[in-house]
């Protein structure tokens, strides 16, 4: 059974929790866009990676037209401004010279562009953004402080982006230590958590070469992270997962299929939240059969 926090007196509070994944990070744009058009806002959110950064967006923009404003922002962007390759950074970091083979100034300037607030605490909307420390492999979360470095280092993925150092620890990408943040929204208080996962789109797709083949066992491992934390979650906050999408293959460095991306991720999110609103109205007599319309996965033509 479904907590029910209203009925025991307490107060609801809405989470939407925003996993990691590169230019992945597409596919949340527009499940943003339907849950605002679905009338359901975030009482705070919890991001990781990319899906800190959409986050601290849609905190400084917590309406319909800031997610439009945010699919305008994806849509602008290319490979080389969060990933630009230099062959002499490259070399540097394969000789052990650096820690990491990028740069991270393409991103700072990226995020410095579009985040209008210092602090974290100054956000329109409670933020909480998922770092990993490198030395003890915890996941970190930031609610207060300067927000660049936060969002810098829970996007640091390791070896690629340097660590970002805040306080005393040394912090990396907060997917190598909480991909998908449940427990922190509960933690905050949630009573209802709306979970973005980025999901895989090549899952189901036979690997065809190493990075293939690492991918998709990442993948996997992900997907049961995800599932572990709704199943011990569940009976403390109403939990809702938005349906991943089905293909196209993309890569997480590539931001050349991001329209797609969005309209998939809109028209998934749409349908679902649509259906689950037909079941919540529905009568008892029928709702075992409208349940059966609403999977977790679905595809979009």
């Amino acid at each position: 059974m479904r907590p029910d926090p209203e009925s025991a007196g307490g107060t609801r509070r809405v989470a939407f929790v925003l996993s990691g994944g590169g230019s992945l990070g597409a596919i949340q744009v527009g499940m943003l866009q339907a849950l605002f058009e679905e009338g359901i806002t975030p009482d705070l959110l919890v991001g990781t990676s990319a899906g800190a950064v959409n986050a601290a967006w849609v905190a400084g923009h917590p309406h319909l037209e800031g997610t439009k404003e945010l699919a305008a922002i994806w849509t602008g962007l290319r490979r080389q401004d969060i990933f630009p390759l230099s062959p002499w950074a490259g070399a540097r970091g394969l000789l052990g010279r650096t820690n990491h083979m990028i740069s991270n100034a393409g991103l700072r300037a990226v995020i410095e562009r579009n985040i209008s607030y210092e602090r974290l605490e100054d956000a329109a909307t409670p933020l909480h953004v998922v770092a990993t420390d490198l030395k003890t492999g915890h996941a970190i979360v930031l609610s207060s402080g300067p927000a660049i470095p936060a969002l810098l280092a829970s996007t640091a993925i390791p070896g690629v982006f340097p660590p970002v150092t805040i306080g005393r620890r040394e912090l990396v990408d907060g997917g190598i230590a909480d991909m998908t943040p449940i427990a922190a929204a509960v933690e905050q208080g949630a009573t209802h958590v709306y979970v973005l996962p980025i999901g895989y789109p090549w899952l189901k797709q036979e690997p065809a070469n190493a990075i293939g083949m690492a991918l998709q066992a990442l993948g996997r491992l992900v997907e049961q992270r995800l599932q572990i934390e709704v199943a011990v979650h569940k009976h403390k906050a109403e939990i809702t997962l938005l349906p991943s999408i089905d293909g196209p293959a993309v890569s997480p460095a590539d931001f050349s299929r991001t329209p797609e991306l969005i309209n998939r991720a809109y028209r998934a999110s749409r349908r679902y939240l649509s259906r689950a609103h037909m079941v919540e109205e529905a009568p008892a007599a029928v709702t075992k059969e409208l349940v059966q319309l609403a999977p977790l996965r679905e595809r979009v033509a």
